[in-house]
């Protein structure tokens, strides 16, 4: 699948599965606007990263929980690249292991700022500046059809989100956009996952839940992202894409 050409914006994506969808298109060939929130060093190691691919690129520091910082973002891509075809709302923060009885209203306060305002400003901004026949992915995650106890407030705030990713799908088909939904279930490497070992006790709770016998990799959902953002999969929009090794997670 070649990008040549094309520009795509991943938020979050300076480490985790960001990066690894930076990383992805940018060995395609897309330019590649990487997007970051607090941590700069990690940011710069992933430009680098994407640079030596031979693509360009920018970092640009932005709070995607903030519409005006969103706005910046997107302005910013525009003014170093002339177009974008590419959106993935990816920036997001996990908080699990809570049960509703114990949800304070400072936990629902942040989840709900970065997980769904964010996403939502995100996504709408995409539709607003991504050019005809443009993809946009929005991730998800397979708690949203997965309830499972200690999960109620991550699941909840990353639901929303896919609600809007269906009726942009409608509302943005006659321009040749697709809009879809990628729902990882935990991934190896990423998010609270980053720094399991093969022997922590939780991890292997996961792993025996998938019959493929292993967590996703990053490298797994950049996969399927590479798919999303292709034009092979231009008849596929408005969809939300599960992707857990057939667990149970």
């Amino acid at each position: 699948m070649s990008f040549e050409g094309k520009t795509a914006l991943i938020t979050g994506s300076s480490k985790g599965l960001g990066r690894a969808i930076a990383l992805r298109l940018a060995a395609q060939g897309a330019n590649v606007v990487l997007n970051y929130s607090r941590d700069k060093a990690a940011a710069d190691k992933a430009l680098a990263e994407v640079t030596a691919l031979g693509a360009k690129a920018i970092s640009v520091q932005a709070d995607v929980s903030d519409t005006a910082q969103i706005n910046r973002l997107f302005q910013e891509a525009l003014d170093s690249f002339g177009t974008l075809d590419i959106v993935v709302a990816n920036a997001g923060i996990e908080k699990i292991d809570i049960p509703v009885t114990e949800i304070t209203e400072e936990d629902y306060d942040l989840l709900f700022r970065v997980n769904t305002k964010g996403p939502f400003f995100v996504l709408q901004a995409a539709a607003r500046h991504v050019g005809d026949g443009g993809r946009i992915i929005n991730i998800a995650s397979s708690s949203t059809v997965r309830p499972q106890p200690g999960m109620g407030l991550y699941g909840t705030s990353k639901t929303a989100p896919k609600y809007l990713v269906r009726v942009m799908a409608q509302e943005l088909g006659a321009r040749g956009i697709t809009v879809n939904s990628l729902m990882p279930g935990p991934v190896d490497g990423a998010g609270i996952f980053t720094d399991f070992t093969d022997d922590n006790p939780y991890k292997k709770i996961l792993t025996d839940a998938v019959p493929l016998g292993r967590l996703a990799t990053p490298t797994d959902v950049a996969n399927v992202a590479e798919f999303l953002a292709s034009e092979q999969s231009f008849f596929i929009s408005g969809e939300e894409i599960l992707m857990n090794g057939a667990g149970r997670d």
